[in-house]
């Protein structure tokens, strides 16, 4: 939320800024992480995109080392979709991870030949407007928002993933009781 407030990416939708209106901004993350473990002399996936494994484009990868990376334990990825310029997510502390257009650009493991067991976490997080708080505000295809139609995905039915609302623009939350942000699936009614 951070990264995505110092870039500006809230406010890039020019109906929103020219009716000043605060915006409803979803975050719909997989419920679950998946932990891959690659031990030495396994691989553990091929090159693949997302998308092709039925994610939406709008999808943001996370990939989070819980060991060293290095070497063939790492997973390779490319910079933009189609370039081919593979390059592994390298880390030597454990814990902080890779964002990453896992959606688009190809990524996959080769045969660890390191005697290291990779332990990590990836998962998928996508960032759109809540349709409510558009209103009679037209999409904007300038938006760097993904657009609601687009999140529809294969696993969106199945409970992979969660959604949580947060508000962006409104009153200061400092003068106010009451949560920042409401949970809109699973068990958790309200987070903040």
């Amino acid at each position: 939320h951070f990264q995505a407030l110092s870039k500006g990416v809230f406010y890039t939708n020019r109906h929103q800024l020219q009716k000043g209106k605060p915006q409803s901004i979803i975050y719909r993350y997989q419920a679950f992480p998946t932990i891959n473990i690659v031990r030495p002399g396994e691989c553990s996936t091929d090159p693949h995109c997302d998308m092709a494994q039925g994610h939406s484009i709008g999808n943001i990868s996370y990939h989070i080392p819980l060991t060293a990376t290095f070497g063939t334990n790492a997973v390779y990825t490319e910079s933009q979709p189609g370039r081919e310029d593979w390059h592994p997510l390298v880390t030597k502390s454990p814990g902080l991870g890779f964002q990453f257009d896992g959606a688009r650009c190809l990524h996959f493991n080769l045969k660890n030949e390191t005697d290291i067991t990779r332990v990590s976490l990836n998962f998928q997080i996508a960032i759109t407007r809540a349709p409510e708080s558009c209103g009679d505000i037209d999409y904007d295809t300038d938006d760097q928002l993904c657009c609601p139609e687009l999140l529809k995905d294969t696993l969106s039915q199945d409970n992979f993933y969660d959604e949580v609302v947060v508000n962006v623009g409104d009153v200061p939350r400092s003068y106010l009781p009451g949560p920042v942000a409401t949970k809109r699936k699973g068990r958790i009614s309200v987070v903040g």
